[in-house]
């Protein structure tokens, strides 16, 4: 991939740099987290400019899907389609291709619900739905047609959807650990081989828990990344101190205490090493990185805001809320 000039990026990334004030910081969220109900966690948001007037109040999967869209349509304007960003975007695919492969066996052809799918992937929905329908995966890019076409065979022996699950998930990760190699931001290079090493360690943890055998465990720990993952797969089956010892030595050896206490305080570490990888480009004017920052900050406080929604909802009390926050980017 070419190398853009320093100087095209300085516009996008001052556009990028004024939208930063916009951005959730950890005051915002403690005030989302110690509102009385839903109306006052999304008064907080309103505040920040979240949502629009066309928006029905309280309708908070319609709140998410519109800030989703915010961001990428500003990403379109100042970057149009380039494809550093797919390392973002292809969990998407992947996502709606397994809502596509479920929705059709499920009616038996003809997929009439569209609500599963997201939007801002690599490849419409539209066309991977089709190529579900007609069972005609050649219609989608090589890497998701073949994963596309294993989880369909799965299906048809198995009639287990948690199958179509695993063969997917896992071959969502190695196209992200791909499509970060390939990527013109180093940024976005770390991102993915940390994505994939953080849903290793979850897999692997799962699998000692639910005490599944090797052969599980080698179909859903992806054989990519940054770890040992032949060392991780045996330990799956052996115990916690094994998964320790895989994690001992590398950059996630911080995380052997999180994941002592629980998984969801992992996920929080998770969030929070994400979050120390990108703050450094809040200065930063000259590379794609500021924007590549952008992108994930978006995305970490879009999971943090539909993480407490969800639960003034559901009526979880704001101590148990603050354990499974993490930090900012701003």
């Amino acid at each position: 991939m070419k190398i853009k000039p320093q100087e095209q990026y300085v516009y996008a990334v001052t556009r990028i740099h004024a939208n930063e004030k916009y951005l959730l910081n950890a005051q915002d969220l403690e005030q989302m987290a110690a509102a009385s109900d839903l109306a006052g966690a999304m008064r907080v948001l309103s505040e920040k400019g979240w949502g629009s007037p066309t928006l029905s109040p309280n309708d908070t999967d319609a709140l998410i899907g519109h800030e989703t869209d915010r961001t990428w349509k500003l990403i379109g304007e100042l970057m149009g389609g380039d494809a550093s960003f797919d390392v973002v975007r292809i969990s998407d695919d992947y996502h709606n291709l397994k809502a596509a492969i479920k929705l059709v066996w499920l009616s038996e052809g003809k997929a009439d619900e569209r609500g599963c799918f997201l939007k801002h992937g690599t490849v419409s929905a539209e066309r991977i739905l089709r190529a579900a329908e007609e069972n005609d995966f050649g219609l989608l890019p090589d890497t998701l047609a073949a994963a596309g076409r294993e989880a369909y065979e799965m299906l048809t022996q198995t009639k287990s959807g948690q199958m179509v699950d695993i063969v997917i998930d896992r071959a969502a990760l190695v196209a992200i650990d791909a499509a970060g190699k390939k990527s013109e931001s180093r940024l976005l290079g770390r991102y993915a081989t940390m994505t994939v090493d953080m849903a290793n360690i979850k897999s692997a943890v799962r699998c000692l828990s639910m005490k599944k055998s090797e052969t599980f465990a080698a179909q859903v720990i992806a054989p990519c990344g940054s770890l040992d993952t032949q060392r991780l797969v045996k330990a799956a089956t052996m115990g916690g101190e094994e998964i320790a010892q895989c994690l001992k030595g590398t950059e996630y050896e911080d995380a052997i205490d999180k994941l002592k206490q629980s998984v969801s305080a992992f996920e929080s570490w998770c969030g929070d090493k994400i979050i120390s990888l990108i703050k450094p480009q809040l200065k930063n004017y000259f590379t794609i990185e500021p924007i590549a920052a952008y992108i994930l900050a978006r995305d970490n406080e879009i999971k943090l805001a539909r993480l407490i929604l969800s639960a003034k909802q559901n009526s979880i009390s704001a101590e148990a809320l603050r354990e499974r926050l993490r930090d900012t980017y701003v």
